[in-house]
Protein backbone atom coordinates (compact mmCIF):
# COMPACT_ATOMS: atom_id res chain seq x y z
CA UNK A 1 0.00 0.00 0.00
CA UNK A 2 1.33 3.44 -0.98
CA UNK A 3 0.63 6.30 1.39
CA UNK A 4 0.60 9.99 0.66
CA UNK A 5 3.51 11.60 2.54
CA UNK A 6 1.66 14.98 2.61
CA UNK A 7 -1.38 13.50 4.33
CA UNK A 8 -2.55 13.88 7.87
CA UNK A 9 -1.15 16.18 10.53
CA UNK A 10 2.00 16.97 8.56
CA UNK A 11 0.19 18.59 5.63
CA UNK A 12 -2.17 20.31 8.03
CA UNK A 13 0.82 21.59 10.00
CA UNK A 14 2.48 22.93 6.87
CA UNK A 15 -0.74 24.67 5.85
CA UNK A 16 -1.24 26.08 9.35
CA UNK A 17 2.33 27.38 9.44
CA UNK A 18 1.82 29.07 6.05
CA UNK A 19 -1.41 30.64 7.30
CA UNK A 20 0.28 31.99 10.43
CA UNK A 21 3.15 33.37 8.35
CA UNK A 22 0.75 35.11 5.94
CA UNK A 23 -1.23 36.66 8.80
CA UNK A 24 1.97 37.76 10.55
CA UNK A 25 3.41 39.29 7.35
CA UNK A 26 0.15 41.13 6.69
CA UNK A 27 0.09 42.35 10.30
CA UNK A 28 3.63 43.72 10.05
CA UNK A 29 2.89 45.16 6.62
CA UNK A 30 -0.02 47.22 7.92
CA UNK A 31 1.26 48.03 11.40
CA UNK A 32 2.85 51.15 12.74
CA UNK A 33 6.46 51.54 13.79
CA UNK A 34 6.21 49.20 16.77
CA UNK A 35 4.78 46.32 14.78
CA UNK A 36 2.04 43.96 15.92
CA UNK A 37 2.24 41.94 19.09
CA UNK A 38 2.64 38.19 19.04
CA UNK A 39 -0.64 38.08 20.96
CA UNK A 40 -2.50 39.94 18.17
CA UNK A 41 -1.06 37.58 15.54
CA UNK A 42 -2.05 34.56 17.65
CA UNK A 43 -5.57 35.90 18.12
CA UNK A 44 -5.91 36.53 14.37
CA UNK A 45 -5.18 32.86 13.64
CA UNK A 46 -7.15 31.50 16.58
CA UNK A 47 -4.18 30.25 18.59
CA UNK A 48 -2.35 31.10 21.78
CA UNK A 49 1.10 32.69 21.57
CA UNK A 50 2.59 29.31 22.49
CA UNK A 51 0.53 27.73 19.74
CA UNK A 52 1.99 30.12 17.16
CA UNK A 53 5.53 29.54 18.38
CA UNK A 54 5.00 25.77 18.15
CA UNK A 55 5.07 26.14 14.37
CA UNK A 56 8.28 28.20 14.32
CA UNK A 57 10.30 27.12 17.33
CA UNK A 58 10.74 30.63 18.75
CA UNK A 59 9.60 34.19 18.27
CA UNK A 60 12.94 35.05 16.64
CA UNK A 61 12.52 32.24 14.13
CA UNK A 62 9.03 33.55 13.31
CA UNK A 63 10.39 37.07 12.84
CA UNK A 64 13.11 35.86 10.48
CA UNK A 65 10.53 33.89 8.48
CA UNK A 66 8.44 37.06 8.16
CA UNK A 67 11.45 38.82 6.62
CA UNK A 68 12.07 35.86 4.30
CA UNK A 69 8.44 36.02 3.16
CA UNK A 70 8.71 39.80 2.69
CA UNK A 71 11.82 39.42 0.55
CA UNK A 72 10.21 36.67 -1.56
CA UNK A 73 7.19 38.90 -2.14
CA UNK A 74 9.38 41.88 -3.03
CA UNK A 75 11.45 39.84 -5.50
CA UNK A 76 8.26 38.71 -7.22
CA UNK A 77 6.75 42.22 -7.23
CA UNK A 78 9.60 44.59 -8.13
CA UNK A 79 12.06 44.48 -11.01
CA UNK A 80 15.28 44.60 -9.04
CA UNK A 81 17.39 44.36 -12.17
CA UNK A 82 16.97 48.13 -12.63
CA UNK A 83 17.62 51.16 -10.45
CA UNK A 84 14.03 52.28 -11.01
CA UNK A 85 12.77 48.97 -9.62
CA UNK A 86 15.04 49.33 -6.59
CA UNK A 87 13.87 52.91 -5.98
CA UNK A 88 10.25 51.75 -6.29
CA UNK A 89 10.82 49.04 -3.68
CA UNK A 90 12.54 51.45 -1.30
CA UNK A 91 9.68 53.94 -1.70
CA UNK A 92 7.26 51.12 -0.89
CA UNK A 93 9.12 50.31 2.32
CA UNK A 94 8.27 53.73 3.71
CA UNK A 95 4.65 52.64 3.63
CA UNK A 96 5.46 49.63 5.84
CA UNK A 97 6.96 51.02 9.05
CA UNK A 98 6.34 47.81 11.00
CA UNK A 99 8.44 45.83 8.52
CA UNK A 100 11.21 48.44 8.55
CA UNK A 101 11.31 48.28 12.34
CA UNK A 102 11.40 44.48 12.23
CA UNK A 103 14.23 44.59 9.68
CA UNK A 104 16.24 47.07 11.77
CA UNK A 105 15.71 44.99 14.92
CA UNK A 106 16.73 41.75 13.22
CA UNK A 107 19.76 43.45 11.62
CA UNK A 108 20.99 44.42 15.07
CA UNK A 109 20.21 40.98 16.50
CA UNK A 110 22.10 39.34 13.61
CA UNK A 111 25.38 40.63 15.03
CA UNK A 112 25.17 37.64 17.37
CA UNK A 113 26.31 34.58 15.36
CA UNK A 114 23.98 32.38 17.43
CA UNK A 115 20.86 34.41 16.62
CA UNK A 116 18.43 32.98 14.03
CA UNK A 117 18.76 36.20 11.97
CA UNK A 118 22.54 35.90 11.60
CA UNK A 119 22.64 33.50 8.65
CA UNK A 120 19.60 35.09 7.00
CA UNK A 121 21.14 38.58 7.12
CA UNK A 122 24.52 37.35 5.87
CA UNK A 123 22.91 35.61 2.89
CA UNK A 124 20.54 38.52 2.27
CA UNK A 125 23.39 41.01 2.27
CA UNK A 126 25.27 38.92 -0.27
CA UNK A 127 22.17 38.68 -2.48
CA UNK A 128 21.35 42.40 -2.28
CA UNK A 129 24.95 43.35 -3.03
CA UNK A 130 24.77 41.07 -6.08
CA UNK A 131 21.60 42.81 -7.29
CA UNK A 132 23.14 46.26 -6.84
CA UNK A 133 26.41 45.24 -8.51
CA UNK A 134 24.46 43.84 -11.47
CA UNK A 135 22.70 47.18 -11.90
CA UNK A 136 25.86 49.29 -11.46
CA UNK A 137 28.00 47.03 -13.61
CA UNK A 138 31.22 45.11 -13.01
CA UNK A 139 33.86 46.57 -10.73
CA UNK A 140 31.49 48.58 -8.54
CA UNK A 141 31.60 46.42 -5.43
CA UNK A 142 32.53 49.22 -3.04
CA UNK A 143 29.81 51.49 -4.45
CA UNK A 144 27.28 48.67 -3.93
CA UNK A 145 28.42 48.25 -0.31
CA UNK A 146 28.15 52.02 0.26
CA UNK A 147 24.63 52.15 -1.19
CA UNK A 148 23.47 49.17 0.86
CA UNK A 149 24.98 50.60 4.05
CA UNK A 150 23.34 53.95 3.33
CA UNK A 151 19.97 52.29 2.63
CA UNK A 152 20.08 50.41 5.93
CA UNK A 153 21.19 53.49 7.85
CA UNK A 154 18.55 55.70 6.24
CA UNK A 155 15.83 53.21 7.19
CA UNK A 156 16.99 53.47 10.79
CA UNK A 157 16.94 57.28 10.58
CA UNK A 158 13.49 57.17 8.96
CA UNK A 159 12.13 55.29 11.96
CA UNK A 160 13.21 58.19 14.17
CA UNK A 161 12.29 60.90 11.67
CA UNK A 162 9.74 60.02 8.97
CA UNK A 163 10.70 63.13 7.01
CA UNK A 164 13.96 61.37 6.05
CA UNK A 165 13.93 60.99 2.27
CA UNK A 166 15.32 57.48 1.89
CA UNK A 167 14.91 57.29 -1.88
CA UNK A 168 15.96 60.88 -2.58
CA UNK A 169 19.07 60.61 -0.45
CA UNK A 170 20.04 57.28 -2.03
CA UNK A 171 19.51 58.64 -5.54
CA UNK A 172 21.80 61.57 -4.74
CA UNK A 173 24.40 59.22 -3.26
CA UNK A 174 24.19 56.91 -6.28
CA UNK A 175 24.72 59.86 -8.63
CA UNK A 176 27.74 61.00 -6.59
CA UNK A 177 29.18 57.48 -6.66
CA UNK A 178 28.83 57.33 -10.46
CA UNK A 179 31.67 59.83 -10.76
CA UNK A 180 33.97 57.70 -8.59
CA UNK A 181 36.21 55.18 -10.30
CA UNK A 182 35.21 51.54 -10.22
CA UNK A 183 37.28 49.06 -8.20
CA UNK A 184 40.78 48.65 -9.50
Amino acid sequence: MVTNPRRGPYSKGVARRAEILKVALDAYHTSGRQGPSLKSIAEAVGLTEAGVLHYFGSKDHLLVEILVARDEHDLATYDLSTLDGMWELLAHTTRTPGLIKLFVDMTAAAANPDHPAHTFMRLRTRAILGLIENVLGPGHEWQARALLAAAEGLQNQWLRDPSTDIVGDLKRLQKALESEPADV
